[in-house]
């Protein structure tokens, strides 16, 4: 009769533990889809038309924000700004997409082993911190987020996996 508790606190302690560390076993095979440059495998972490709405929206904003703190008051810069902010829908569209994935994929490798050639040793180690924002969101900074010199993923819950729902991008570069 004590087996039937101890193996329900068992269990309980193995689907927590799996609950947990499931965002860090979705980080893990992102890793090794992208060292395989498998844009297949990671294209089915990353919900599409969320990133592409929410890259949109950081960099719509920007362009807004350029526009109000000049100190132009030049017609052709408001002109060239809803050029600008016309243009990045069909930008976005056409780059955040499993095809835009797998051609940075190619020009990454491309760059490795022009830098492999050349003598240059590059690690393919990347510096990032985690953390939970709740049960069911993840974060990922990749860089410098305090001096807005990073990235910023996140990732929520879909089931017992994990899928990259939003991308913030350093501003300040653009």
């Amino acid at each position: 009769m004590k087996k039937i508790p101890l193996l329900i606190v068992a269990l309980l302690v193995i689907v927590a533990g799996y609950l947990y560390a499931s965002p860090y076993l979705a980080l893990n095979s992102i890793k090794n889809a992208a060292q395989e440059r498998d844009a297949d495998k990671i294209s089915s972490y990353i919900d599409f038309p969320s990133v592409k709405q929410g890259v949109k929206d950081q960099l719509k904003a920007k362009v807004a924000r350029e526009m109000i703190t000049s100190d132009s008051n030049d017609g052709f810069e408001a002109l060239g700004s809803m050029f600008a902010t016309a243009m990045i829908d069909p930008i976005v569209d056409g780059w955040v997409t499993p095809d835009g994935i797998a051609a940075i994929m190619v020009e990454d490798e491309k760059n490795s082993s022009k830098n492999a050639t050349s003598g240059k040793d590059k690690s393919n180690d990347v510096e990032y911190e985690t953390s939970y924002d709740s049960f069911n969101v993840f974060h990922v900074d990749i860089g410098e987020i305090e001096k807005n010199d990073g990235i910023r993923v996140t990732m929520h819950r879909d089931g017992l996996s994990w899928k990259v729902t939003g991308i913030d991008l350093p501003m300040d570069d653009f």
